[in-house]
């Protein structure tokens, strides 16, 4: 795991901590103006995610931050008013972050100022500048560290979480809101395009990996994964649903009415649809199969989280379109036709194994058990039954549960581990967005309101203590900045500690530059003190890691 280790605040301060009231006025004066150095240049200088938290990588990645910010919202949706506004308030700062500040994508036009939008997959959240969050255009972060390339399902997952968060915060006007569906009908264009890029002209498709040299798209890797298409299905979907709305009819967005935009999304659905059909389906089984490569042609296996996660798309997708749409029961037949499968394939068993190999109707289990790949199962399998009425899927889906519950939870932390056996887990946004959809599917499965006390420790451990959310601004509880404490509470902090031993001025000072580091005490840091000088935007980051211990006794169960 990666950690940075900063000079602790003993060694930088006790130099400089010696009682004044034993010094002459002189030497009184300069070790006071010592003292204050020290604690400024350690407020200014903090990082407490890296200094306390083990985090793994801290870029922001689209896809795993849309994902978790897509399945935050969902789980808000449910949740009483006070929680459900703390929640939406964390997505917006998130949102904006990515989507207004970091100039990972292209410009919406020609007065928007930077770049605005969500097309690239991965850059570093720090700013360029000291941020003042009143205003935005000290916000931009350092360019350097993007990654200039595309995936379908990066793009997807952006454009699910921001038509979503355009359908929830619907109502009076709102600058934040119109910036997402501006940004997510620059994204759909640019899919069109980029739809042109893989394939032929019967079975054209967005490849795995495209980068932007030159002002071009060049295709890095011209294969078509299976995740990618269905993320940009799901996308599509949310997409579909947004334009929809009837606060939306009323005025052109983009130079068009919605309701052309809607028809041009569910062209673009149908198309990928049927594309996917063609590319990644086993015309044996029915499967989907995981890829499908221009020279080589379809794979012979899928993955069970790929395999859960077909269902889970698929089942979005019947929800969205109308019955009388006939696309719509094109897919509830490729839907059930999966679930069929894979039913079959599980009779015996009540874990998912990582690959269902079509070639030889084998299954294979891997080295180590993963938790992504049960519960992208159990979530899928509840979606099914939600789209289509069967309770087979579901009574597989609870047995599973059942199994992965003895397999993979620890006692001490109340939360999954993210694969059999470790005492340490890793938890990206997919794995964290993933096991909240589980809990939200499950809810009525489980005894009333357990699945929601789960998913909410979840997000205290996971997003809160162990780092996934990298920051907060003023929106979400951190106001004050390092400037504020040094002109306002850090003198009266000297003047009373300058009495006391060099121990009890380093605990008094460490407490002080705790409680500011974290002002509404819920474990995420304020920006200045998540990513040095500058700061850190507060979005949910790649991966950290948790501790998920084992007790000697018997380990209470969820």
């Amino acid at each position: 795991m990666r950690r940075t280790l900063l000079i602790p605040l003993l060694a930088l301060l006790v130099c400089h901590a010696a009682p004044l009231h034993a010094q002459s006025p002189g030497k009184e004066a300069k070790a006071a103006q010592e003292l204050r150095l020290a604690v400024e240049r350690q407020v200014l200088g903090m990082n407490v995610n890296q200094d306390v938290k083990y985090l793994i990588d801290y870029h922001f990645s689209t896809f795993h931050g849309m994902y978790a910010y897509r399945e935050l919202m969902q789980w808000a949706q449910a949740a009483p008013p006070p929680r459900r506004e703390a929640l939406m308030a964390l997505v917006r700062a998130g949102l904006e972050a990515v989507v207004r500040d970091s100039g990972m994508g292209l410009p919406l036009g020609k007065d928007t100022g930077r770049a605005a939008g969500l097309l690239f997959d991965k850059g570093l959240p720090r700013y360029m500048t000291r941020p003042d969050f009143s205003a935005p255009a000290t916000l931009g972060w350092d360019p350097a560290s993007f990654e200039r390339t595309i995936s379908p399902a990066a793009l997807g997952q952006s454009l699910a979480a921001k038509a979503l968060f355009v359908q929830i915060e619907r109502g009076a006007p709102d600058a934040t809101r119109d910036l997402m569906l501006a940004s997510a009908l620059q994204e759909f264009q640019t899919l069109l395009a980029l739809l042109e890029r893989g394939g032929n002209a019967g079975a054209r498709y967005m490849p795995a990996v495209l980068k932007l040299e030159a002002g071009n798209w060049a295709v890095s890797d011209a294969s078509s994964s299976l995740h990618g298409q269905l993320s940009l299905l799901q996308g599509l979907a949310q997409l579909h649903a947004t334009l929809a709305r009837p606060e939306l009819a009323a005025a052109p967005l983009a130079g068009k009415p919605a309701a052309e935009w809607r028809k041009g999304v569910r062209r673009t659905l149908e198309r990928i649809f049927n594309t996917m059909l063609t590319l990644h389906r086993d015309a044996r089984s029915g499967s989907l199969v995981r890829s499908h490569d221009p020279g080589q042609g379809a794979a012979d296996r899928i993955g069970a989280d790929e395999a859960g996660y077909a269902l889970e798309v698929l089942a979005d997708l019947v929800a969205v379109l109308p019955r009388e749409d006939d696309l719509r029961n094109k897919v509830l037949r490729q839907l059930t036709t999966q679930a069929d499968y894979l039913l079959t394939r599980l009779a015996r068993r009540d874990t998912a194994p990582q690959l269902f190999l079509l070639g030889n109707d084998r299954l294979f289990d891997g080295m180590v058990m993963r938790l992504d790949d049960q519960l992208s199962l159990i979530s899928g399998l509840l979606a099914t039954s939600e789209a289509s009425g069967q309770e087979g899927p579901a009574n597989k889906a609870r047995e599973m549960y059942e199994a992965a519950r003895s397999a993979f939870w620890s006692g001490a932390a109340g939360i999954f581990r993210s694969a059999a056996g470790q005492a340490v887990s890793a938890y990206d946004g997919h794995l964290f967005g993933l096991t909240l959809a589980t809990w939200r599917r499950l809810e009525n499965a489980l005894p009333a309101g357990e699945g929601r006390r789960h998913g909410e420790h979840h997000i205290e451990v996971v997003l809160r203590q162990g780092g996934l959310q990298q920051a907060e601004g003023p929106a979400t509880g951190e106001p004050r900045q390092p400037e504020d404490f040094i002109r306002d509470e850090l003198p009266e902090l000297l003047r009373r500690i300058a009495t006391l031993k060099k121990d009890e001025q380093v605990k008094k000072i460490a407490a002080a530059v705790k409680a500011l580091s974290d002002q509404d005490n819920d474990g995420i840091p304020g920006c200045r003190f998540a990513g040095g000088a500058f700061g850190a935007a507060p979005v949910i980051i790649t991966q950290t890691s948790v501790k998920t211990p084992f007790e000697k006794t018997e380990e209470a169960a969820p």
